[in-house]
């Protein structure tokens, strides 16, 4: 009776234990975890002055003069140093939903921010185009953007059999936090690319439209997270997904239409919404230069392009390094490198297209990352949350192939983790570039 007595509350211990970690593994929880820490990031900013966020500068601010709403409302960063002369490119997104048609006038280059509409325009019908609540709701946009984003990557490893926990490694990376805090357009891009991939399947039309419809919202909000469409396209083209064992019975006419279909509704909106601007503007629509600096072996557009062909180079033009450069290199560059390494060891295993997600984001992101790019986190860690997102999809292929070194390909997410980031920023800025090396 007595060992009976004690094996009884023994395993209501147990059932409790269980039922709590069924409610931590819950991607629910994991998504919620992520909202509180947005909120607590966000809401004491939001309380006291919301324009925070959108970094607006004088120099912008004074730039045009064509918009009443814009001079009424917007209020510019406190301050006579560069930041708060220049700000930061919230700002253009601001006056783009807040004033649409004179947004224009305080921008360089119009054509860029417009070719993004989908961040600004989702800020602006949710406010009802109330000048006063376009500040808050940029930022709650995007925090549920990021939440959303991470949701999506939960339930992908729960299906996966991978503890939806990981999630938190995308929901709180800090590329995506400063674009959070600075009302930017990659987290609701990346948000909705996440769950386009989510919904993607090889075998399902409705499925397949759905994916393709999100990924074309997802266009128009960032065109950065064009490679995941692609690289489906071209799987759909080729019959990935597919049993047929040669290329004859894979080629097949149902394949191109499949892959047509999808294609046109991702990139057919984009390209028509920048042809309407190029009209409209008469602005460039393309993102910075692919290549900067005057370190030319040839000079004119053929020393640019050559330039832009060198591998690193953006990240090489920053030396000497400081303690912020040490940081980028060990917390984008390095754990690039070493998913690249894993998906080519995954490629050569079989040909699937997780790891060519991961390879096409680190060669366009990292190794050919554009000049302006690499000058700090802020823009680098922006840039690399394509690759983090497709580590995390490769994640079950890399744990499935690489079953006794599985532990480490997880532990090696830890470089991009927060804690790890703002651990080596504090030491190696503290340290001064005088003793980095």
């Amino acid at each position: 009776m007595e060992a009976q007595a004690f094996a009884i509350p023994r395993a209501l211990k147990t059932e409790r234990i269980g039922e709590r970690a069924a409610r931590i593994a819950s991607p629910w929880t994991v998504a919620a975890i992520v909202a509180a820490f947005y909120m607590l990031l966000t809401v004491p900013g939001l309380a006291w002055n919301p324009y925070q966020f959108v970094n607006i500068g004088h120099q912008y601010y004074e730039k045009g003069t064509s918009s009443k709403i814009i001079r009424e409302h917007a209020r510019p960063l406190h301050g006579s140093d560069r930041s708060a002369r220049i700000g930061y490119d919230g700002q253009f997104y601001y006056f783009l939903a807040v004033d649409p048609v004179h947004g224009k006038d305080y921008m360089d280059a119009p054509g860029v921010v417009y070719s993004r509409i989908g961040y600004p325009m989702t800020a602006r019908a949710l406010s009802g185009g109330n000048p006063t609540l376009i500040p808050y709701m940029m930022v709650l946009v995007n925090i549920l953007a990021a939440v959303g984003g991470t949701l999506a990557v939960a339930f992908f490893l729960r299906r996966h059999g991978l503890p939806p926990a990981l999630a938190l490694l995308y929901g709180c990376y800090p590329g995506l936090a400063l674009a959070v805090l600075r009302d930017l357009t990659e987290p609701l891009a990346f948000g909705l690319a996440a769950a386009a991939l989510v919904v993607f399947d090889w075998h399902s039309k409705r499925r397949l439209l759905g994916s393709a419809a999100l990924f074309g919202l997802a266009m128009l909000t960032r065109e950065t997270v064009a490679l995941f469409p692609a690289i489906l396209a071209l799987g759909l083209l080729v019959g990935a997904g597919t049993t047929a064992s040669s290329w004859r019975e894979r080629i097949r006419f149902s394949n191109l239409v499949r892959a047509s279909t999808f294609a046109e509704i991702v990139f057919a909106p984009f390209f028509l919404w920048r042809h309407i601007l190029t009209m409209a503007l008469p602005h460039a629509t393309i993102q910075e230069t692919f290549a900067g600096g005057d370190h030319h072996v040839v000079s004119g557009a053929a020393g640019t392009a050559v330039a832009a062909l060198m591998p690193f180079h953006a990240i090489a033009n920053q030396w000497p390094w400081t303690g912020e450069d040490v940081t980028n290199l060990l917390t984008v560059l390095l754990p690039a490198l070493v998913w690249s390494a894993i998906a080519i060891v995954l490629l050569w295993r079989k040909m699937t297209v997780g790891p060519l997600f991961v390879l096409a984001n680190v060669a366009v992101f990292v190794v050919f990352v554009p000049t302006p790019i690499a000058i700090d986190y802020g823009s680098l860690g922006r840039a690399s949350i394509g690759v983090l997102l497709a580590a995390l999809l490769t994640l079950p292929q890399a744990t499935a192939v690489l079953q006794e070194k599985a532990g480490l390909v997880r532990r090696s997410f830890m470089l991009w983790s927060l804690p790890f980031w703002v651990v080596l920023a504090i030491l190696l800025n503290a340290l001064g570039p005088k003793f980095v090396w």
